[in-house]
């Protein structure tokens, strides 16, 4: 190339360089004059690029230690969750066996409390298991009730837990008595949820919210224990009974702590 061309080409660089520096006040350098003009240009751009990766980084290396504190920040904050609910759970716990022992302490009988390990009250054999058994004293037959009246029997008793039948099975038979009346009849489970009233006198003047409890008879379940209220009255064409249903006020699906009376 010949000299005057390379001459021009500088020229026009320098020239190039003088106007973007004029034209940009924000470019300073550490050179003044002519030089500056021509290097004070790249010493700018070189710089501002370095500061913009810098940035990047910068906020990169930012953004992972905040992602970084916000998993520790959600970590204790599961296990302040997972705390929370615990004690929720304890203080229900802790007021059902207080409703459960403010119950027993109305009564001189033999208690022992339980917490519900299993259940199965949807099929036709109905049954609660409990957290206590013969080392606790549990034997057959001994009842079961909840604040909210009776349970059940205790049907089988192994070391640490015992199964319960409750009044809801078919095959479950208590002696009751009407409350208001004094007119006792033999309940069963009806297999709907519900249980039913067999051999009540048809004459006896029976209505419906009457209380059936417990009426001692037989010698299986202390006497006055609230087994249901009465819900549906009707009184046969023929024979000798009136066809009766009866409701608990007992939760059995979500039944979780009970008191099993010891006989002695």
């Amino acid at each position: 190339m010949k000299l005057w061309k390379k001459t021009l080409i500088a020229f026009i660089a320098l020239l190039i360089l003088v106007i973007i520096q004029a034209r940009n006040p924000e470019i300073k350098g550490p050179f003044r004059g002519v030089i500056g003009n021509f290097v004070n240009p790249f010493v700018y751009y070189t710089e501002k690029t370095f500061s913009f990766f810098s940035d990047i980084w910068s906020g990169y290396i930012n953004l992972v230690d905040v992602r970084r504190q916000n998993d520790r920040l959600k970590q204790a904050n599961g296990e302040l969750m997972l705390e929370n609910s615990l004690l929720r759970e304890q203080v229900k716990e802790h007021g059902r066996i207080a409703r459960l022992l403010k119950f027993k302490n109305y009564s001189d009988l033999d208690f022992v409390p339980a917490s519900v390990v299993g259940r199965n009250v949807k099929g036709y054999l109905k049954f609660i298991v409990i957290d206590r058994g013969s080392r606790d004293g549990i034997k057959r037959q001994d009842p079961v009730i909840s604040y909210n009246g009776l349970v059940g029997m205790v049907r089988e008793v192994y070391a640490d837990s015992a199964e319960v039948e409750v009044v809801l099975s078919p095959a479950s038979n208590v002696s009751v008595m009407n409350n208001r009346t004094r007119t006792v009849g033999i309940v069963r489970g009806n297999g709907h949820g519900s249980m039913a009233v067999d051999f009540y006198d048809r004459l006896d003047n029976v209505k419906k919210g009457d209380t059936m409890v417990t009426s001692g008879l037989g010698g299986v379940y202390p006497k006055g224990l609230v087994v249901g209220y009465v819900s549906d009255v009707k009184t046969a064409e023929t024979g000798l009974f009136k066809i009766m249903t009866l409701n608990s006020k007992v939760r059995f699906e979500k039944l979780e702590n009970v008191l099993v009376i010891r006989q002695r």
